[in-house]
């Protein structure tokens, strides 16, 4: 089903809530949301960082894609019906942001094939300390028309997201009912974990314990083990923590981070400037953005301390794209109503 342009001009509390189109009410909103979606991709320095950096590309068989937040992404089901059941039939009517509780997602028709996400980029939030870029409009194109997805010609309006601090997932509406996240399974996916070792005294258990490097993000000097048996890891773990309490070091310098999806998703990105990567769930392909442990400091009030940003479908050369804009933290500031 096509998505009336006139969706632009509802109400946001409605959308986001019930993931239904409320007709006759107006967002007196809707005007400065877009101003910012034109303004959030210019740099301290007046131009893009970079402009469609590539994260990776996603499939979505079941005609429905998701852009969702990571913290409770395996919690739809306890909370009601399955995320696929909500986001296909979201989907099925031109495409809206879903909430439940804290559980947030937005959920639009897709194509077969391929579906590439690309990010333009600014400065990060606290330069010169952070000297990386950071995400500034994430793009999913559809795989579809535009005129498939939208009766207008301009962008659509489907609600906001905030920025998770647990990461953000895109994918297929019936892969991620399979997500395993960071709070279920004593065994992970996989039956294996890795080993961390940090803290005081953590140089020291390195040399002592011959732990090798992890190359976690450039310029990082961690250490430890990958892809362990489980209980081999916990056994480990656990003799690294004896001998660093008799050695009056951090006394749970080793932790044991199981293969849950939430965990390969993060370790994916390790080595992309965005942290960005792609793991494989229920055998389709889904990216997870970690963010910078620096930029995620300006997101820690979430959706209480309207810390949320647009979410549009917009016309790029006749496609369907799926954009989230991200303004610099001043400018929304400045500009909050």
């Amino acid at each position: 089903m096509r998505h009336p342009y006139s969706a632009a001009d509802r109400a946001l509390s409605a959308m986001t809530r019930t993931g239904r189109r409320v007709p006759g009410r107006t967002d007196e909103r809707t005007s400065w949301e877009l101003k910012v979606r034109s303004s959030a991709v210019v740099t301290n320095s007046g131009g893009f960082a970079s402009m469609g950096a590539a994260l990776g590309q996603v499939v979505a068989p079941s005609g429905a894609v998701v852009l969702a937040c990571a913290g409770l992404l395996d919690e739809w089901s306890e909370l009601g019906e399955p995320l696929s059941v909500r986001a296909m039939s979201t989907a099925g009517s031109g495409g809206a942001c879903i909430r439940d509780w804290l559980a947030e997602a937005v959920a639009v028709p897709a194509g077969p094939g391929s579906l590439a996400i690309t990010a333009d980029t600014r400065a990060g939030a606290y330069r010169p300390i952070d000297t990386g870029d950071a995400i500034a409009v994430l793009n999913i194109d559809l795989g579809l028309p535009f005129s498939a997805v939208s009766a207008g010609s301009g962008p659509a309006l489907l609600g906001d997201l905030p920025v998770d601090r647990c990461g953000t997932v895109i994918g297929d509406a019936r892969a991620l009912d399979s997500w395993v996240g960071f709070m279920h399974g004593d065994q992970g996916v996989d039956g294996l974990a890795d080993i961390r070792i940090w803290g005081k005294g953590a140089q020291e258990a390195w040399e002592h314990f011959d732990a090798p490097r992890i190359l976690t993000a450039p310029g990082d000097d961690s250490h430890g083990w990958l892809d362990l048996p489980v209980e081999i890891a916990r056994e480990r773990a656990a003799a690294i923590n004896r001998w660093a309490s008799a050695q009056d070091h951090y006394p749970h310098m080793a932790h044991v981070d199981l293969h849950s999806h939430h965990h390969l998703g993060w370790r994916a990105g390790w080595q992309h400037p965005l942290r960005a990567g792609v793991i494989e769930v229920a055998g389709c392909p889904i990216l997870f953005i970690a963010w910078s442990p620096l930029e995620l400091q300006r997101f820690t009030g979430g959706r209480s301390a309207g810390q949320v940003y647009p979410v549009t479908l917009e016309d790029v050369d006749g496609r369907a794209t799926l954009r989230w804009t991200i303004p610099p933290h001043f400018q929304f500031d400045e500009q909050s109503l």
